[in-house]
């Protein structure tokens, strides 16, 4: 097998490997493209009877974007953390199961979800998000926060958090010309990301809060809890995409995922669910990991397809400025009010 990556295989090679990690002994009738993510080479195989098999490989660059390096290693990091939560039935229930895994060329096959849809739509604010998945969805996260994770485990996952750290912490708030034309996006907007974020306070509250990022506990986090990792199938809802999960503060995914209620105009009933289902957490922190999310997302190159308003997003920019620096949560809960 000359070919290293996945996306360049025939069905004989697949065949061969199947047989080879998993001991399956099955004709690939077709291959097609499973998703749409940034990262890795997802591919669906049918088989000859019908049934199917997703396979994801993690090369050592971005699979969209390939002259963006990235950790080889991060598939292997995503199936420890499925490993992690067969200790938990209702985690276990919301994940794919491992088939099997190729450590030496970073290929996993996960169970098919079959036809799912993820929760993208959310961002253009023509559908809200309603309080009965908001509700799954938040108790999911304190079932994953709460898992008891044995005293031997390690699991920091520091190659992929490198990463985000600096798309996160770091690059959005540098000085001088920017990695994506933001003008090209939303009119305007350049301009006011420059003003927004120039002021020293906010470069100093996104340093000191990326040391947080950094800090190690007994909690198991997503790192990636946003509505393309959410899904919808006919056999209910998986959260799926952990690869940058690992044992941190919980707070980094309850902000994260706040952010992305603001992002899709939300917050309301993501905030209410929280207040009312998840239990104690630090508020302060959540409310600083939400605002430096929501900075990154508007100002830097992981855009989203959120509603192309120069007012919509300016005002989100001012307000989580103030809340990166201050971790006054009670900013967001007047912003929301407005209707865009």
């Amino acid at each position: 097998m000359a070919r290293k990556f996945i996306n360049e295989w025939t069905r004989e090679d697949f065949e061969a490997h199947l047989q080879d990690i998993t001991g399956h002994d099955k004709s690939v009738q077709k291959i097609m493209i499973a998703g749409d993510g940034n990262m890795n080479f997802t591919l669906r195989l049918i088989f000859d009877d019908q049934s199917s098999i997703i396979v994801k490989q993690s090369p050592p660059y971005c699979a969209r974007f390939p002259e963006i390096p990235a950790p080889g290693n991060r598939i292997i990091s995503e199936i420890k953390f499925y490993q992690l939560l067969e200790e938990g039935p209702f985690l276990a229930r919301h994940s794919p199961k491992l088939l099997g895994l190729d450590k030496t060329n970073k290929i996993a096959y996960l169970s098919d979800l079959g036809m799912a849809t993820d929760f993208e739509y959310l961002y253009n604010q023509t559908e809200k998000l309603n309080t009965e998945t908001c509700e799954k969805l938040v108790r999911y996260l304190k079932k994953l926060h709460s898992l008891e994770i044995s005293s031997d485990v390690t699991f920091e996952n520091l190659d992929m958090r490198a990463l985000n750290h600096e798309y996160i912490f770091d690059l959005p708030f540098q000085d001088g010309e920017r990695a994506i034309d933001l003008n090209q996006v939303t009119g305007g907007l350049a301009e006011e990301v420059d003003h927004i974020l120039s002021e020293t306070e906010i470069k100093i509250a996104a340093h000191e809060l990326g040391k947080l990022y950094f800090e190690n506990t007994r909690t198991l986090i997503h790192g990636d809890f946003y509505p393309m990792s959410w899904i919808e199938t006919t056999k209910g809802m998986f959260i799926i995409d952990p690869e940058f999960g690992f044992l941190g503060l919980p707070e980094i995914d309850l902000g994260f995922f706040l952010a992305h209620m603001l992002l899709s105009n939300n917050f309301a009933v993501a905030y209410n669910v929280i207040n009312k289902t998840y239990g104690p957490c630090d508020y302060s922190l959540m409310a600083k990991f939400c605002a430096v999310e929501v900075i990154r997302r508007i100002s830097y190159v992981s855009q989203l397809p959120i509603i192309n308003s120069l007012s919509f997003k300016k005002e989100l920019l001012i307000s989580s400025a103030e809340v990166l620096k201050t971790g006054n949560i009670k900013v967001y809960e007047i912003l929301n009010h407005h209707d865009h």
